[in-house]
């Protein structure tokens, strides 16, 4: 989830940045090439500098300096349509107009010369900029429709951010499955081809040997790495099922007695809790535990006594205690060990344990580490 929003964010300062860097930019260029030339803005100016007095037109120098510049045309127009007064007309423009040439280049073109017009006393000023040089073209718009965009552009703006919040998310989304399924599919296949040598192996070593404790811990790791790869990218397929706490315990502690002879194994079980029961999934809840009594032996090669002690916790809760007389852990590691698992695949306290609390997270338990350096290590699971 922290990978989606530091996507979005992301996404959205980007989007943000991209909308404000184009107006600017719009903006700037349209500035600029506007003022390159004379538009609507401009020809009251250069009428309010062309005086009729008595049939004699008196132009400003600064009128012909602006016509210049822009390669422009100018003239007025009366109202029979002749040309009273021109500067700069093209061969190519009539010397009189018609109502009809009037209306067409008042409000597009002259012969294809871009034409602003402005109404004086005397006529029509007109000013044309060279072909080519102006995209010129009405854009109406009646007020049905106007009201119509009015009223729907707020849905219209609602729907288009929930699309750029949502669809982003539905694809990133969908690439992290992808991904995560298919480093899930490649650990299994790793684990699977590592499985058989091994099984091989250990058939070979003597039993209680250090090769033997080596190959327990090379299988561990590899159901470990499996679990957590599922757990943490959600790949994974779990039974819901009732699991009979007491039961699945003794299992568990037999399965240990009979495979490590330097170690000591007790369990102790409340008699109410004979026939306690848990939804979940077997498989995740037995590695769990083994992980556990599994990390008491590791961090004690000489031997240590392990006892698993489930007791009545609460109403209708049962407290596991897994608790060894071996060497015990820091006050520094003990921390560690209790915060919170970390968004990472590197974990910070070995896989094992980092198991434990993916589990117990899944299944709303609460798991808890105390020790003694020298002295014990004890962990405690409420369901």
């Amino acid at each position: 989830m922290k990978k989606i929003s530091g996507y979005l964010l992301s996404m959205m300062l980007v989007l943000i940045s991209l909308i404000l860097i184009d107006v600017v930019i719009v903006f700037f260029i349209c500035v600029q090439k506007e003022n390159e030339y004379l538009n609507t803005f401009h020809i009251k100016k250069i009428s309010d500098q062309i005086t009729n007095v008595d049939g004699y037109y008196k132009v400003e120098q600064s009128v012909y300096e602006m016509l210049d510049k822009t390669a422009s045309f100018a003239m007025i127009i009366d109202d029979s349509g002749k040309i009273m007064w021109e500067y700069n007309k093209p061969s190519d423009v009539p010397d009189s107009y018609g109502i009809k040439e009037v209306a067409a280049f008042t409000r597009w073109y002259l012969d294809d010369y871009p034409a602003y017009t402005w109404t004086r006393d005397d006529g029509i000023l007109v000013v044309g900029h060279p072909k080519g040089s102006i995209w010129k073209y009405d854009f109406e718009v009646s007020m049905d429709t106007m009201s119509s965009l009015l009223k729907v552009g707020p849905y219209l703006f609602i729907a288009n951010m929930l699309i750029l919040l949502l669809l982003p998310v539905f694809i990133t989304r969908k690439w992290m499955r992808n991904r995560e399924k298919a480093r899930t599919e490649w650990i299994a296949g790793v684990s699977h081809d590592i499985r058989t040598p091994l099984s091989i192996v250990m058939t070979s070593v003597e039993k209680g040997s250090v090769e033997e404790k080596q190959c327990f811990k090379i299988r561990d790791l590899i159901g470990n790495l499996n679990t957590e790869n599922k757990l943490e990218a959600g790949t994974g397929k779990w039974n819901d099922e009732e699991i009979n706490l007491t039961s699945l315990l003794r299992e568990i502690i037999c399965d240990y007695i009979n495979t490590y002879d330097d170690y000591s194994f007790e369990l102790e079980v409340d008699e109410r809790l004979e026939k306690y029961n848990i939804q979940a999934d077997a498989t995740l809840i037995r590695r769990m535990i083994e992980n556990i009594i599994t990390n008491s032996i590791v961090h004690n090669e000489k031997g240590c006594e392990i006892k698993v002690t489930l007791s009545a916790y609460g109403k209708g809760k049962a407290k596991l205690v897994i608790c060894d007389n071996g060497q015990g852990a820091n006050e520094q590691k003990l921390k560690v060990l209790n915060k919170k698992i970390k968004n990472t695949y590197l974990p910070e306290h070995g896989l094992g344990i980092r198991v434990v609390k993916q589990v117990a997270k899944k299944y709303g338990m609460k798991v808890m580490f105390t020790s003694v350096e020298g002295g014990f290590f004890r962990n405690e699971i409420v369901f």
